[in-house]
């Protein structure tokens, strides 16, 4: 999705993408960072066609079969709300799959598959009156956003009222959060869905109606504000009647508005380092790092880790989030990797030592990663065998390169069940039942930069030599 902007600097329009953090002007040059995105933002989208356009263009949209039997009376823009939810799903499937051999014989083999998807959905948030209009489908991918705004309106429009609340649409949207991973072939014993970075916002779409009347009576044509065409026409009604008698009270909900803020550190007042998708800030100048919140900046705390002595490569920082977890199963709490092999035995050995053996720490990837299914192929290696850890101080930090953090701290706690389940064997059925009954709480939540070198089409991380595929990371500078 597009969302379209003003600058507070000189009133320019800045078009972003909606994963983008920081925006610069193309007009001014100045650099801010947006606010307000955490919450439940609404925007609208423009009709396509002035008032004036419509009234003229009513006739094509009637194809002349019709026009000249109606004649046409008020003309009136409504704008009806959609609840938008989008984020990305985690789906693992774990049983049995039947296999068809070249010779025709049949088996059922033990088997887990990740299923992944983008997940943007989009439903009415108005209940009566119905509009013809379910979904709206690819229109926010595609076409600029404006954000709402009564002052945007004239008065004049009629504006429906949100009556779905935000809990009705978190179980609204729930129920299709696997639609499209049927597998018939598929013997399901074991199954997880997770929704990560799920953002809920409002969308108000518009909706041209025109009273019109013939034979003796009198309707209303439904007309699309963004695809210019007639949707439906009620007879027997009028404006009144139709919008206003049949809208409820609006239900209770939060909404946040999003606008820019000046994009400097609040401590030493120089700018920050400039990377559009980063949701964290690592200030050169004084070394704290912020994150935006409310309106406001917060610091975050986090470590450098220390590249090994006598380190010829040149490095770059990447992000991960180091969750300290518990597992809670049905007979006892794992606390430390010691009682974590006891459900995965497989477990690489050498971290039960030290700070290994006082907690289960989960390193999650917060960079940029290319695909879902990387994102959690990359998480399982780094947990299941996470690299040492010596820190450095904050010394010098002009002079390094910093990926950005686009992976929130909280999205990063709901992939800890995700990276959980990766990590079992597809043949492990013991530990398939106690995952059925087991939860995830996190105890620790803290930010940690890696250094990593270049080495032919990997990444390595300088101590521990885990590799990552070059293809898989978008880098946000070089």
């Amino acid at each position: 999705m597009q969302i379209k902007i003003d600058c507070p600097q000189c009133g320019g329009d800045i078009v972003f993408d909606e994963e983008i953090e920081v925006v610069r002007c193309n007009y001014c040059g100045s650099t801010n960072q947006i606010s307000g995105k955490s919450g439940n933002p609404r925007f609208m989208f423009p009709p396509r066609w002035t008032k004036e356009k419509c009234r003229h263009r009513i006739a094509s949209l009637l194809s002349g079969k019709v026009s000249w039997r109606l004649k046409k009376k008020g003309l009136h823009l409504v704008y009806a709300p959609y609840w938008r939810t989008i984020g990305m799903v985690f789906h693992w499937l774990l049983g049995k799959k039947e296999h068809t051999s070249p010779i025709g014989g049949r088996s059922w083999d033990d088997a887990k598959e990740l299923k992944a998807k983008l997940f943007d959905f989009s439903f009415p948030a108005y209940k009566e009156p119905d509009l013809d209009l379910e979904s709206l489908g690819v229109r926010t991918a595609v076409i600029p956003l404006q954000l709402f705004h009564h002052t945007r309106l004239s008065g004049s429009e009629i504006v429906l009222p949100v009556e779905v609340s935000l809990q009705e649409a978190r179980e609204h949207s729930s129920s299709f959060l696997t639609y499209g991973f049927s597998d018939p072939s598929f013997r399901v014993e074991f199954k997880d869905t997770q929704l990560i970075g799920e953002v809920y916002s409002l969308v108000y779409f518009p909706f041209w109606v025109l009273e019109v009347t013939g034979n003796n009576r009198r309707g209303l044509l439904i007309i699309d504000g963004v695809a210019n065409r007639i949707r439906k026409t009620v007879w027997d009604q009028d404006v009144d009647s139709f919008f206003r008698e049949n809208t409820s009270s609006e239900a209770a909900a939060h909404f946040s508005d999003l606008r820019l803020i000046p994009f400097v550190c609040p401590v030493c007042g120089w700018d920050l380092p400039f990377s559009p998708m980063s949701k964290t800030h690592v200030c050169a100048t004084c070394t704290r790092a912020w994150i935006e919140k409310a309106g406001s900046y917060r610091e975050v705390e986090y470590q450098l880790v220390a590249v090994p002595e006598k380190f010829e490569h040149a490095t770059r920082y990447m992000p991960f989030w180091d969750l300290g977890i518990q597992i809670h199963t049905p007979d006892r709490v794992l606390q430390n990797r010691v009682d974590l092999r006891t459900l995965l035995p497989n477990l690489p050995v050498g971290s039960e030592s030290g700070n290994g053996a006082q907690s289960i720490k989960f390193l999650i990837p917060a960079f940029k990663i290319r695909g879902p299914k990387a994102l959690s192929k990359l998480a399982t290696i780094f947990c299941a065998n996470p690299p040492s850890r010596p820190l450095r101080a904050r010394e010098g930090l002009e002079k390094e390169k910093f990926e950005g953090v686009c992976l929130g701290g909280e999205e990063a706690e709901q992939l800890a069940q995700v990276v959980l389940i990766s990590m079992v064997p597809r043949y492990n059925r013991r530990a398939r039942k106690v995952l059925k009954k087991s939860k995830i709480s996190v105890e620790t939540t803290r930010l940690i930069y890696y250094p990593f070198y270049r080495k032919g089409i990997y990444f390595r991380e300088a101590n521990s030599n885990h590799p990552i595929q070059r293809g898989t990371v978008v880098l946000g500078t070089d």
